[in-house]
């Protein structure tokens, strides 16, 4: 039966590579393989966990290539258009996380410093929704008696890679392509200040509202004040002066305010530039009347749960397409892909 269907030792089942997949882009591999023993009743090396894992990243990577090439063929866009639905309003956040990359080559692992540290750049698609009032946090309630209401996202679409803006964009721009971003009634892009997310934005969608997450600007306030001021009184009164400029999109008066402050603060002078390049992207009162989601909370958890809770976990040790390949797998996985990456996988031979 083995030499009937093709099975060679060493080698997994279609039907089984997905669950020993699951196990390797959710733990370590060697903990999947452990986790496997224990609830599957069988074994498989480590080895085998990682394999398994790669492979559905490399299935992905294959489809986002197809995926861009698509997108890039004027005769394929205009066949999409003929069946897409335009959405009222679609937003759009990226972001990036570091991840550790072990040196491989003689002269990588002969240097003094010999950790590399690269930029995962994440995206994600997705809409918005009002949430009702018995679904509420805490937080969301205390959010709703300032803002008079409180959005989540959700249909969310991730996308990830470890390469230079240019490439990512390419990504950026298929991917968009799918989500219906270049026909949507309303395109929104909340991120934070760095410049060549904006960069990316301005070249592939250039008529979407760009806001900076409304958290990042003022989180650096408050780090401003911890550092301007010794006194807790004037620390509070000043926070609360800027805080509230900032929440109504008077973001002249905060640089007005971090001016003031700049010759005691190393913080407040480089705040300077920060908010001056994004003031457009900082008119809160006007965003929220508009009823945008002025969060980036979206691309956040992204990042956490595809860096920081699979590549980061501890004694992790990557190389670049391994970590690449996991890394996709899992956005697969959190964007409710993964079925179509079990298809794929049922379609290649036993014994790859």
């Amino acid at each position: 039966m083995d030499v009937r269907y093709g099975i060679e030792p060493g080698k997994v089942t279609a039907g089984l590579a997905h669950l020993v997949a699951l196990s390797g882009i959710d733990k370590a591999f060697d903990d999947g393989r452990k986790w496997l023993k224990e609830y599957l009743l069988f074994e498989v090396s480590e080895n085998t966990v990682r394999a398994e894992t790669q492979k559905m990243g490399e299935l992905q990577r294959q489809a986002e290539e197809a995926l861009v090439k698509e997108m890039h063929n004027e005769a394929s866009l205009q066949k999409r258009e003929q069946t897409l639905r335009p959405l009222q309003i679609l937003y759009g956040s990226i972001d990036a996380a570091k991840v550790r990359i072990e040196p491989r080559g003689e002269a990588e692992k002969a240097a003094e410093n010999r950790e590399n540290w690269r930029d995962l750049k994440a995206g994600c698609w997705y809409e918005g929704e009002i949430v009702p009032g018995r679904q509420r946090s805490v937080r969301q309630k205390n959010k709703v008696e300032r803002e008079g209401t409180v959005l989540r996202a959700k249909n969310k679409q991730y996308f990830c890679d470890i390469s230079s803006a240019d490439e990512f964009g390419k990504l950026l721009w298929a991917t968009g392509c799918v989500a219906g971003a270049d026909c949507a009634r309303i395109l929104v892009f909340v991120c934070d200040g760095a410049v060549w997310i904006w960069n990316l934005v301005a070249h592939y969608y250039p008529n979407a509202i760009q806001i900076v997450d409304w958290y990042h600007a003022e989180d650096r306030l408050k780090r401003i004040a911890e550092e301007a001021f010794l006194d807790q009184d004037e620390r509070r009164a000043w926070l609360q002066i800027v805080t509230e400029d900032l929440w109504h999109g008077r973001v002249e008066l905060v640089i007005e305010a971090c001016q003031q402050l700049s010759k005691k603060s190393n913080l407040a002078r480089q705040a300077l530039t920060y908010y001056e390049n994004n003031i457009e992207r900082m008119r809160y009162a006007k965003f929220r009347a508009q009823g945008y989601l002025i969060g980036s909370g979206v691309i956040e958890s992204a990042c956490k749960q595809i860096v920081t809770q699979r590549l980061k976990l501890p004694g992790a040790q990557w190389n670049l397409d391994g970590a690449i390949l996991t890394a996709k797998a899992r956005a697969a996985w959190l964007s409710g892909n993964w079925q179509s990456l079990v298809s794929a996988r049922s379609l290649l031979p036993l014994a790859i």
